[in-house]
């Protein structure tokens, strides 16, 4: 019931996809996990120095064989591509690219043998994505954790974009935490959707407040710039903490007189507690991944409003198939009404 043209497409059997949460918090244990499950395991291999991407690649690929995406920020891309050449020389199976143009990267990546994900905002730029040759369109809902481009709520956003891109296919992100999400996306057009929040608080994620979003409401997110060494002026979705509030008793402070400015909140690993250890700053961009020492009450803890669905960590296996199973129930359950009326 649930396999899609798109999964046809992309050798997998479910349409369920763990978002590529950036800077290695979605490593290659909770990818290779979900694809393992029948779904597509995204790294996050946005912000990631060349070396490290190819090693997360490298490492995702000795857990399984079924097909690997990566997804690069690119805002964050280092000049002359690194990442994005890592992950098509190491043979990622879907590139998902965000926060900017892919027509500079879709010949390249389709001599590769790579499909391209254009992981979008707006309707304006799923059709220049579709123009430039992206083989899916991921449109993002404001609802979303982490860095946001969507403007408008994914139940407007979604089918919006599958009238205007079609027949190319569309994949759902924001907002779904379960089956019910995922089987609400596929009746409006979806082919998969991707889930950040509800695969952050996953055993295999590398976040260190997973305790945080269990215990989260989605009111205590907050939509902001405020989070932006490293990346200035890119809207983002993060749980209120300690930091918020003292900036904004502080008056809400422009950039560069906020309270802590430019003092070092934390140390932690990157690409796994085996990685180069480095600083993280207060507003810095970077969330608290395994490793972490320091304040996660003045860290920036993305999480989208789905919080409010996830409510424990659990292996990501199991995630996949509660929320296929959910969302068989759900079509099924939304079948017999329509016949029975």
């Amino acid at each position: 019931m649930l396999t899609t043209e798109l999964c046809r497409q992309l050798g997998v059997s479910l349409p369920i996809w763990n978002a590529g949460m950036g800077g290695g918090l979605a490593g290659p244990e909770l990818a290779a996990a979900v694809s393992e499950a029948g779904g597509l395991g995204t790294l996050g291999t946005g912000g990631l120095p060349e070396a490290v991407v190819r090693k997360e690649v490298r490492r995702a690929h000795e857990l399984t064989d079924k097909p690997i995406a990566a997804n690069i920020i690119l805002p964050l891309n280092e000049e002359d591509d690194p990442g994005i050449n890592a992950c098509l020389e190491e043979g990622v199976s879907v590139l998902v690219l965000f926060f900017g143009s892919v027509a500079p990267y879709v010949d390249r990546a389709h001599a590769a043998g790579t499909k391209v994900v254009a992981h979008v905002g707006s309707v304006e730029e799923a059709r220049s994505a579709a123009d430039a040759g992206a083989d899916a369109i991921m449109i993002q809902g404001i609802e979303a954790g982490g860095h946001v481009r969507g403007v408008d709520p994914l139940l407007v956003a979604l089918p919006a974009v599958v009238d205007a891109v079609g027949p190319v296919p569309v994949i759902a992100s924001g907002g779904i935490a379960d089956g019910r999400g995922l089987a609400s996306a596929l009746v409006l057009g979806a082919q998969a959707v991707s889930m950040g929040t509800r695969f952050l608080a996953s055993n295999e994620s590398r976040s260190a407040y997973k305790d945080r979003v269990v215990k989260a409401r989605a009111t205590d997110t907050w939509h902001t710039t405020l989070f932006d060494v490293e990346w200035p002026n890119a809207s983002h979705r993060v749980l209120r903490n300690t930091l918020v509030e003292e900036w904004e008793l502080a008056g809400s402070p422009e950039s560069g007189k906020r309270p802590h400015e430019g003092e070092v909140l934390g140390r932690m690993p990157i690409g796994g507690v085996d990685g180069d250890v480095v600083d993280v700053p207060a507003y810095s961009i970077f969330m608290p991944m395994e490793g972490f020492e320091g304040d996660l009450d003045r860290s920036c803890l993305y999480a989208g409003q789905s919080c409010e669905l996830v409510d424990e960590v659990l292996p990501a296996a199991d995630l996949v198939a509660t929320i296929a199973s959910e969302a068989e129930a759900a079509l099924e359950r939304a079948l017999g009404t329509t016949r029975s009326g």
